[in-house]
């Protein structure tokens, strides 16, 4: 690419029509730092969609009509108007692709062109850098004299800018060095650690321990299969919850910033926040979407066990009452276990029909299942939440249950607030009825 003739790439596809929620793009920026993955070249100029402040990314619209991608914020420059970006871009051509090669551990990048200026970082030995354009600073010395080099603006793999000195740095262009592929390699200490943790663990579902203490082991979001999973001989991912299953395949995991890696040639990024959390970001229908991950000492096959165990003897120790109970005015209800789980027949439902308590389709049959929980509230003063699903009837019934020494209270709860399969309250004049045990 001839920068001096600016022929960087100016992406104008329509980014409105995968974002609806955009009405204009934030701006232009130029590429400070090249991906050969996704068409992305030193100094090109990209069309900025959306900011993540969540993920510290950007989308852009990748060149040649090849779509949306996120990318982090270092890796191009602060978006504006096109004009600027171009000026920008003019800037910065005579070090398109030129990069460096560290020849000395522990090379200080300065806020400043001078020798005495505050360090925002240290170099290791065979890092590789971007280096963005030359500048203006004093001279160094080493008490014996003055050291040959220059002052550069330079970009580090994870984003952090600065000015170092030239005099301990080998400079080449990308181009034809070969060397470039080295920036993208793993840094040691700190980052094997964190890369070691988001290998070495398995991730479930944040929302997994909230439950647990909670002691609500909700079968609905509880599956022994949800997780973030990848594996890196076969280069697929998949990240799968009670919300749905988004697969990908990728080449690489990569460092990108902080604590952030990006699994490349996938739309995903995941976040190492702390030992045991992580959060992966994901593009999903042209939005970006975020999910938090932990670990847990749980065995979460036993606990979905032990909660269906629960449940059914629940629903046993009503059977074993009854199982039948009848009312004069609301029929005559009878459960009976069949094949792992309970049926029940309700004879003379009419009422119930013309109370709109059920529809007037159902029929006199069908399931009943324990779904939900009481809040601790009605915990004091009901049992339980009996879940019916009358055959020919499209939606459930619930109600809220209290056992007595003649039979069993049923309150109907189509009028309850659940939130999360908890029952906080109960609805407004709510129809109770009695069955006695017969």
């Amino acid at each position: 690419m001839d920068f001096r003739k600016i022929k960087g790439t100016i992406i104008l596809a329509a980014a409105c029509a995968v974002f609806p929620s955009c009405t204009k793009t934030i701006g232009y920026s130029v590429v400070l730092w090249g991906d050969e993955s996704n068409g992305l070249e030193d100094g090109d100029i990209v069309k900025v969609i959306v900011k993540s402040n969540i993920t510290h990314s950007y989308i852009i619209e990748l060149p040649e009509g090849q779509g949306n991608k996120e990318i982090p914020i270092w890796q191009v420059s602060e978006p504006e108007g096109k004009k600027s970006a171009l000026r920008m871009a003019a800037a910065y051509a005579d070090f398109a692709n030129k990069y460096a090669e560290v020849k000395l551990d522990g090379l200080p990048i300065r806020a400043e062109p001078v020798n005495t200026a505050k360090q925002v970082y240290r170099l290791r030995a065979k890092e590789i850098i971007r280096v963005l354009y030359k500048g203006k600073g004093a001279a160094v010395s080493n008490g014996k004299g003055t050291i040959d080099g220059e002052w550069y603006r330079v970009l580090t793999a994870d984003g952090t800018q600065g000015w170092c000195f030239s005099h301990n740095l080998d400079i080449y262009d990308s181009e034809t060095g070969g060397r470039r592929e080295k920036a993208a390699s793993e840094k040691k200490g700190e980052t094997d650690k964190l890369l070691q943790i988001l290998r070495g663990k398995k991730w479930v579902p944040a929302e997994y321990e909230d439950l647990i203490k909670a002691k609500r082991i909700d079968l609905d979001r509880f599956d022994e299969q949800y997780g973030f999973t990848f594996d890196e001989q076969t280069g697929k991912l998949s990240i799968l919850t009670a919300d749905g299953q988004n697969e990908q395949t990728f080449t690489k995991i990569r460092k990108i910033t902080g604590k952030q890696y990006r699994f490349e040639g996938a739309s995903v990024t995941a976040t190492i926040n702390g030992d045991d959390d992580i959060t992966v970001q994901y593009m999903e229908n042209g939005k970006p979407k975020n999910v938090k991950f932990s670990t847990t000492k749980e065995d979460i096959p036993a606990l979905i066990k032990n909660e269906r165990s629960r449940r059914i003897r629940e629903i046993q120790k009503i059977a074993g009452f009854g199982p039948t109970f009848s009312s004069s005015n609301y029929g005559t209800l009878t459960i009976t276990p069949a094949n792992g789980s309970f049926s029940f027949t309700w004879q003379n439902t009419k009422l119930l029909s013309d109370s709109k308590i059920i529809e007037s389709g159902a029929r006199g049959s069908g399931t009943v299942s324990v779904k939900y929980y009481l809040s601790k509230q009605l915990q004091s003063s009901y049992d339980g939440i009996l879940t019916f699903r009358f055959d020919g009837s499209a939606s459930e019934n619930n109600f809220i249950y209290k056992m007595t020494e003649k039979g069993i209270r049923l309150e109907d709860a189509g009028g309850a607030s659940i939130k999360n399969n908890v029952v906080n309250s109960r609805g407004q004049s709510p129809a109770v009825i009695f069955l006695e045990k017969r």
